[in-house]
């Protein structure tokens, strides 16, 4: 008896296993981009500096500035699709787990129906 229960509560449970392993995968990515992007942004601003330290024209150091910024620019589109990607890979896994969680239920409420109209 007590063998059944806990395997019919793995079995009930296994869609929030499922959704907390989406979530775990999803932060650990977003985390990595987020670091990475921060470290490419530390690392571009203090070479930025560098150049614009050395400029001795004013047209040149705007040009750098320009281009740095553009650059920055990119890396930070670049970073956001990379996000929402995850995001929306994130979410596409939890629709399909709360679809596949709501069709069992589903179909053991028909059954327990059944079954109850069938002793009635």
């Amino acid at each position: 008896m007590y063998n059944d229960f806990f395997a019919d509560m793995k079995t009930r449970m296994q869609p929030v296993v499922e959704l907390a392993e989406t979530n775990k995968k999803a932060m650990e990515e977003l985390a990595a981009l987020q670091k990475d992007s921060m470290t490419d942004v530390i690392n571009a601003s203090v070479a930025q500096f560098k150049e614009l330290a050395q400029c001795q024209d004013p047209k040149l150091a705007l040009e750098k500035q320009l281009e740095f910024y553009k650059s920055l620019e990119s890396k930070m589109t670049d970073t956001a699709e990379k996000s929402i990607a995850t995001i929306s890979e994130a979410k596409d896994a939890f629709v399909a787990v709360i679809e596949e969680s709501a069709k069992q239920t589903a179909s053991e409420v028909e059954a327990a129906v059944k079954k109850a109209s069938n002793i009635a």
